[in-house]
């Protein structure tokens, strides 16, 4: 089931102007203070650039997806309506050897989703293409090498993910989609069940000082390091990352397997090397348990799942935070939380889910309840909400995000 995206917005919040700046740069609205325009000529480059395949290789697969989403905010008595629509195009060679893989995106906003300022509001409606994913992937021997625009996305856990510092956190998306990011990757197999993988992923060094590229921002790259194999029927992770921009060093281990009951720990210890800045002066913890259980009732599955999530670094006693947006929910300010779900599979065709977030500290949660139908193997139409509950100012209280109920419908098809 997919939550609330990224970019959903909620017109009954007040936006600061950092606020709204910061939520722009991060979403690629914004460069160099001035904000993109839609340019038709970046789209026949990528549409260039996905069918390169097609005259490169004899043999190349096609596949996508499409999608409808109607959403509707209820807060306050007061009912807002948006919708967004997506089209996702894959193109991939087939080949053995080297591969070039492909992935394009089109998507419109309307209503409360593209309400931030009437620009963005403009840019959305005409529509926005990107670039999803766009790698070489050159396998020699037992060494894969990727270089492009590709997905990196580790840990085991479900929905807190502390060993994955390639992806933002975000509470309300559990779709499991990653964004890609540009990097240089390479996997070395070892064994039939052991692998070495080194990443680097260099900072944007085309953002505009006094419009030359900056080659300082280099310096903010990540590099990271993951070795993986399986122990007792429990696959294990060993990994180190170093992130440029707060100058710090991760260390993590992740873990997963199954004794009759699944269970999977994800741990990091967080060494920050620049001492100049007061909020980095700390060292600290962020670690998962989570547990999960299967079984048959009545013919038909059902999966029981928890994680408990410690954020060293997170606030321990319940704090009025100020006033914000639902879209700007990407990070987990407190310093216990629990997430559960439970999961019903009626037949192949019928499904459903309840999901909920719950802050420990301050109480405040979130409880998303929903129902899946198959049409066709290829056809799913959801129906699904998100209830936010909490006091005035707590984490995810409706008073400070703008939302109290939202409702979906969304229609996917595959192709």
């Amino acid at each position: 089931m997919a939550w609330i995206y990224p970019t959903a917005l909620s017109q009954s919040v007040a936006w600061g102007d950092n606020e709204e700046t910061r939520f722009l740069e991060e979403n690629g609205f914004l460069r160099c203070g001035k904000m993109k325009t839609f340019c038709p000529s970046i789209i026949l480059l990528a549409i260039i650039l996905l069918f390169t395949c097609v005259t490169a290789y004899s043999d190349v697969g096609f596949s996508g997806s499409a999608y409808n989403e109607t959403s509707l905010i209820n807060y306050d008595k007061a009912i807002r309506y948006g919708n967004r629509s997506a089209l996702h195009l894959k193109a991939e060679s087939l080949s053995k050897g080297v591969k070039l893989v492909s992935e394009l995106e089109f998507y419109t906003m309307y209503g409360y989703l593209s309400s931030v300022t009437p620009e963005m509001s403009e840019l959305l409606k005409d529509g926005m293409f990107y670039i999803d994913r766009l790698y070489m992937k050159f396998p020699v021997h037992n060494v894969d090498t990727v270089l492009g625009k590709q997905r990196i996305a580790w840990g085991s856990s479900i929905i807190f993910r502390p060993t994955d510092s390639f992806n933002k956190p975000n509470p309300l998306s559990l779709s499991g989609r990653k964004e890609g990011v540009n990097a240089l990757s390479a996997k070395i197999f070892v064994g039939d069940l052991s692998a070495l993988e080194f990443v680097v992923a260099p900072a944007d060094t085309f953002e505009c000082v006094d419009g030359e590229v900056n080659l300082e921002h280099l310096k903010y790259s990540k590099f990271a390091s993951r070795f993986t194999t399986n122990f007792f029927k429990t696959d294990m992770a060993l990994s180190y990352q170093y992130n440029g921009g707060p100058r710090n060093h991760i260390l993590g281990l992740d873990m997963k397997g199954d004794l009759k009951l699944g269970y999977h720990l994800e741990t990091i210890f967080i060494y920050n090397s620049d001492s100049f800045k007061a909020e980095n002066l700390e060292d600290y913890w962020q670690s998962v348990l989570g547990l999960d259980y299967s079984f048959s009732f009545q013919g038909n599955w059902v999966l029981l799942l928890g994680e408990y999530f410690y954020n060293g670094r997170g606030i321990k006693k319940e704090t009025a935070l100020p006033a914000s947006s639902v879209s700007l929910l990407e990070e987990f300010k407190y310093r216990h939380y629990l997430y559960s779900q439970i999961s019903y599979q009626h037949d192949i065709f019928l499904s459903g889910n309840l999901f909920l977030i719950w802050n420990l500290v301050d109480k405040s949660l979130i409880i998303s309840p929903g129902i899946n139908y198959s049409f066709f193997q290829n056809t799913d139409l959801q129906l699904y909400s998100q209830i936010f509950v909490g006091d005035e100012t707590d984490e995810y209280s409706p008073a400070r995000l703008g939302v109290g109920h939202v409702y979906y419908l969304k229609l996917t098809v595959k192709f």
